[in-house]
C-alpha cells in the first residue's frame, strides 16, 4: 500500500488551494522580543546588499538570508537556543554558515554553487508558532502534502491537474486506478482520461475490482506523514515550506524562478520528510537534514537568453497582468499537459489581430471538447480598452493582458503572432510573419496523425 499512499498524498496536495496565511515579523520588527541577533554580509561582489541574519526569539534560533529588498530568500527555525550561548556566523570560502553553539545544528548557504545544507532540531508542533511570511500572500498554491489520512475519492480526481497524472510514478498511478476503479477516471475530461490510459494501459485492461474504493476498510488507514511540504508560486518564484505538518513550518525557501514550464516536476512525502524536483532545482528533507540545490534569478536569466525556440523545445510560462476572459491556471502552461494549446498574441490596434481573434474564438468553441485551448494574449501596450472591447464582442475564448514578459520570452515584436503547443507541452510551431497554424497542423496535434505538416 506504500505507493498508493504516496500518490494519494500527492493528489490530495494538488487538489488543495491555499492562497494566504498569517505572517511572522522580521527580526527588525520584533523589538523587545529579540533575545539576541547578529548578521553577516553574503558577499558584496556577487550578492550586493544581501546578508544572513540570525536571531533568538522565545528561545528559538531563527536564521534567514535577506535580499536588498528585505525579502527573505530562505528562513529556518534551526533549534532551541540560549541567548547566553549564541551561534557562530562566518564565511567559509564561497559559503556563509550559521552554527548552533552545540556544534550540531547548522545551516550553510554555498552561494557559489547555489546549494543549501542544514541540520535542524526536530521540534514538536507546539514548540513554535507557525512560520509563514507575507511572501505567501496572494501566491498560487498548487500542491500541498497534507497530514490528512482520508482516502482519495473519485470526486478528488476532478481537482487534479493533468500535470500531476503525467509526473506521477507509473506504478503508483496504476495502483490508484486499481483502488478507485477505471470508471472513476472515465469521468475526467477526455484528454486527461486519454493521458492516464496512455501511461498505465495495463490498469485499464486488467482492473482488479477487489481493490476498488468502496471495498477499502477506512479504519485500517496507516498513520499520515509526520512532516509536510508545501509549494506555491509568487512573483515568478517557486517557494517551499517544510515543517512537522502542513500547519507548522520551520523552513521557508525560494527554490527557483518559474520562467520555464517544468519538464520533470516531482513532489512526495515520507513519514520523516519530503522531496521535490523542479528541473534544475531539487530538495531532499529527512530527519532534520536538508539538502537543496536552488536556481538563482541570474542563472535562470542566462538560461532564458540561451534557450532556442525550436520544435520540441521546453516552453516559457506566460505572465498576465489581468484576465478579461479568465481561465484557471492560464499563466501556468504545465496545467494544460495533455491538451493542444494555441497562444495568440494580438492587440486591439491591429486589424489583422482582431480578424484572427474572431477565427480563433470559433476554433476554440468548435474543438475545445477535443482538448483544444486557445489563449489570446493582448499586448501590454494600448490595453486600457481591452475589457470593453471583449465585452462588446462576447468572445468565449480565454483572453489575457500581457505584463510585458510573455512577448519578450517568445520574441514577439509584431502583432499578430501565434504559438502552437502539443499535448506533451512542447513547442510544435511558431509563426514568423503573422500567419496562423494550418488546419492540417491542428488536425495532426488533435488526432495524432503523422507526419507533422510544415504548412
Amino acid at each position: 500500500m506504500r505507493s498508493f499512499l504516496s500518490i494519494k498524498h500527492q493528489f490530495l496536495a494538488t487538489a488543495a488551494l491555499f492562497l494566504c496565511g498569517p505572517s511572522i515579523a522580521a527580526a527588525a520588527d520584533l523589538g523587545e522580543q529579540v533575545q539576541w541577533s547578529e548578521s553577516i554580509a553574503v558577499g558584496e561582489e556577487r550578492n550586493p546588499g544581501e546578508h544572513v541574519e540570525a536571531y533568538i526569539v522565545d528561545g528559538l534560533l531563527h536564521v534567514r538570508r535577506v535580499a536588498p529588498t528585505d525579502h527573505p530568500l530562505w528562513h529556518f527555525i534551526l533549534a532551541e537556543a540560549d541567548p547566553s550561548q549564541p551561534p557562530t556566523l562566518e564565511h567559509l570560502g564561497y559559503a556563509v554558515e550559521v552554527r548552533h553553539a552545540n556544534g550540531s545544528y547548522f545551516v550553510r548557504d554555498t552561494f557559489w554553487s547555489s546549494t543549501l545544507a542544514a541540520h535542524r532540531q526536530q521540534l514538536a508542533p507546539q514548540a513554535f508558532a507557525s512560520l509563514d511570511t507575507t511572501i505567501r500572500h496572494n501566491g498560487i498554491d498548487e500542491n500541498r502534502l497534507t497530514s490528512s489520512g482520508r482516502q482519495l475519492t473519485p470526486a478528488d480526481l476532478q481537482q487534479v491537474p493533468p500535470a500531476a497524472f503525467a509526473s506521477a510514478d507509473s506504478t503508483d498511478l496504476a495502483e490508484l486506478v486499481q483502488q478507485l476503479g477505471p470508471q472513476a477516471f472515465a469521468s475526467l475530461d477526455s484528454a486527461t482520461f486519454a493521458l492516464v490510459q496512455q501511461r498505465v494501459p495495463e490498469a485499464f485492461a486488467n482492473p482488479d475490482t477487489a481493490l476498488r474504493q468502496d471495498s477499502i476498510d477506512q479504519s485500517s488507514s496507516p498513520p499520515a506523514p509526520q512532516r509536510g511540504i508545501t509549494k506555491w508560486e509568487k512573483d515568478r518564484q517557486l517557494w517551499l515550506a517544510l515543517g512537522p505538518n502542513a500547519d507548522h513550518w520551520d523552513t521557508l525557501i525560494r527554490l527557483t524562478p518559474t520562467v520555464f514550464v517544468p519538464q520533470t516536476p516531482r513532489i512526495g512525502a515520507a513519514p520523516d520528510g519530503g522531496f521535490l524536483r523542479w528541473d534544475d532545482a531539487q530538495l531532499w528533507d529527512s530527519g532534520g537534514v536538508l539538502i537543496a540545490h536552488y536556481v538563482s534569478p541570474a542563472a535562470a536569466e542566462r538560461k532564458q537568453r540561451e534557450h532556442k525556440l525550436v520544435r520540441g523545445a521546453t516552453l516559457f510560462n506566460i505572465e498576465a497582468q489581468r484576465w478579461p476572459n479568465p481561465i484557471e491556471h492560464g499563466d501556468r502552461l504545465g496545467w494544460f499537459l495533455g491538451k493542444v494549446v494555441v497562444l495568440h498574441f494580438w492587440a486591439t490596434w491591429s486589424p489583422e489581430s482582431i480578424e484572427q481573434l474572431a477565427h480563433y474564438d470559433e476554433l476554440y468553441k468548435k474543438h475545445k471538447d477535443q482538448g483544444l485551448v486557445v489563449i489570446a494574449i493582448h499586448s501590454a501596450e494600448g490595453a486600457d480598452d481591452v475589457e470593453a472591447f471583449v465585452a462588446e464582442r462576447g468572445y468565449a475564448l480565454p483572453i489575457a493582458v500581457d505584463d510585458g514578459a510573455s512577448v519578450y520570452r517568445y520574441g514577439i515584436w509584431s502583432f499578430p503572432q501565434s504559438v502552437l503547443i502539443d499535448r506533451d507541452c512542447r513547442l510544435a510551431w511558431l509563426s514568423e510573419d503573422g500567419e496562423m497554424p494550418s488546419p492540417a497542423q491542428l488536425e495532426y496535434l488533435l488526432d495524432d496523425i503523422d507526419p507533422f505538416p510544415t504548412h
